[in-house]
């Protein structure tokens, strides 16, 4: 393939991606407000479905550690997480679900997961099993390149 058409069809990725992130961002969004919390919040309640550092949860988020601490504070003070020591080192403190986080955060998922999957009803299973895929091989891709590997 000519150099060219390797750029022009790498943009043509680029546009759909950003298309698709744009999408996918506003369903997140919607789907956030339906269950009473921002998007943040649900993004921080599905990034400790399991015990995490703040530290952790920040690269998980890909943003500012103070930034989740703030984040945290907010979902501690509406009783949707709690933080507690770890049980080799009490410097670190991990954050976890309250039974309230759980119920809510698995609200959200199913609620944005039946959105989706209305999408996709007419979509044949090979068809959703190679969208995923892509997908997935999308974003580790990605992941590498960030990572430098």
């Amino acid at each position: 393939m000519s150099d060219a058409r390797e750029i022009e069809g790498a943009a043509h990725i680029s546009r759909g991606l950003v298309r698709l992130m744009m999408v996918v961002d506003d369903a997140y969004t919607q789907v956030s407000r339906e269950v009473g919390l921002t998007a943040q919040q649900a993004q921080l309640l599905c990034a400790v479905q399991r015990p995490a550092a703040v530290g952790d949860v920040a690269e998980f988020l890909r943003c500012d550690r103070s930034n989740v601490s703030h984040l945290v504070n907010r979902a501690a003070g509406r009783g949707l997480i709690h933080r507690r020591a770890t049980e080799t080192d009490g410097r670190v403190r991990l954050v976890e679900l309250s039974p309230d986080g759980q119920q809510l955060v698995q609200r959200f998922i199913h609620t944005l997961g039946a959105r989706l999957d209305t999408l996709l009803t007419d979509w044949p299973d090979q068809r959703r099993d190679d969208a995923l895929e892509t997908l997935h091989a999308l974003a580790d891709a990605l992941e590498n390149q960030q990572k430098g590997t």
